[in-house]
C-alpha cells in the first residue's frame, strides 16, 4: 500500500488546524465535543510536524513513523 506524500499530508493537516482556528475563534462556533475535538487537532498537528520533518529530511512518513518507535525502545 502507498502512502500519500509527505506535501499532500503536511497541506491537509494545515487545512484542517486553520479551518479548526477559523471556526472556533473567529466565526465563535460552539464544539459540542470539545475533548473529540481536542484529541482530533493533537493528531493534526502530530502530523504536520512529522511531515514537515519528513519534508525537511527527504523521508518518506513510514520512516518518520520508525524513527519515533525506535527512539522509545
Amino acid at each position: 500500500m502507498r502512502m500519500a506524500p509527505n506535501y499532500v499530508v503536511a497541506f491537509m493537516a494545515a487545512a484542517f488546524l486553520i479551518y479548526s482556528y477559523v471556526q472556533i475563534t473567529v466565526k465563535k462556533a460552539e464544539v459540542h465535543n470539545g475533548c473529540l475535538h481536542g484529541i482530533v487537532v493533537i493528531i493534526a498537528v502530530l502530523l504536520l510536524g512529522m511531515s514537515l520533518y519528513g519534508i525537511v529530511c527527504a523521508i518518506p512518513l513510514g520512516e518518520v513513523q520508525l524513527q519515533i518507535e525506535r527512539s522509545f525502545r
